[in-house]
């Protein structure tokens, strides 16, 4: 059996990027299907339809508090290859909208999940598996200046590696 071969290499380009998360998109799952080219999805399908950007609840973020990270476990002795996403967000104040949304995604086992870059791109989280919410944390912080609100990380497992989204299915 054939393994994979690179196909190309990869420029570094220029100094005009901004690092962060800037919105996040949620929607019901689970994911029936997704069409993609070139890692590059342009619909996603649950319960029977595409969604389209009223499908997705969305959550506004405070400057420079959110990040997306992707860890790649490579397993030789089995094989195998395992995508581990998450995505850390802060929400201030302590409210109880905010606490009741956030008891409704620890239950959820497959949500829908795309983030706005502070870049201008749409990724996804856990989209073929199903994004849930790994951790949260409620805090009051000790000091006047302390954030008093919640930092959550949503993650996802996946076979392959984050898709860039089409932006025109979230907005």
């Amino acid at each position: 059996m054939s393994c994979s071969n690179l196909t190309a290499g990869l420029l570094d380009g220029c100094n005009d990027i901004a690092g962060g998360v800037e919105k996040l998109f949620i929607a019901n799952g689970p994911v029936e299907a997704i069409t993609a080219s070139a890692g590059v999805v342009t619909a996603i399908t649950v319960g029977g339809s595409a969604l389209v950007p009223a499908d997705f609840f969305v959550f506004e973020l405070p400057r420079q508090t959110a990040s997306f990270t992707e860890g790649i476990t490579v397993s030789q002795e089995n094989g195998t290859v395992v995508y581990n996403q998450d995505l850390t967000v802060i929400f201030n104040r302590l409210e109880a909208e905010k606490r009741n949304q956030i008891a409704l995604m620890a239950q959820a086992t497959s949500m829908v999940v795309v983030i706005k870059t502070n870049d201008g791109k749409y990724l996804s989280v856990g989209l073929e598996k199903g994004a849930f919410l790994g951790s949260a944390t409620a805090t009051t912080g000790t000091a006047y200046a302390d954030r008093a609100g919640y930092e959550l990380t949503i993650s996802g497992i996946e076979l392959t590696p984050s898709y860039e989204v089409t932006s025109t299915i979230v907005e």
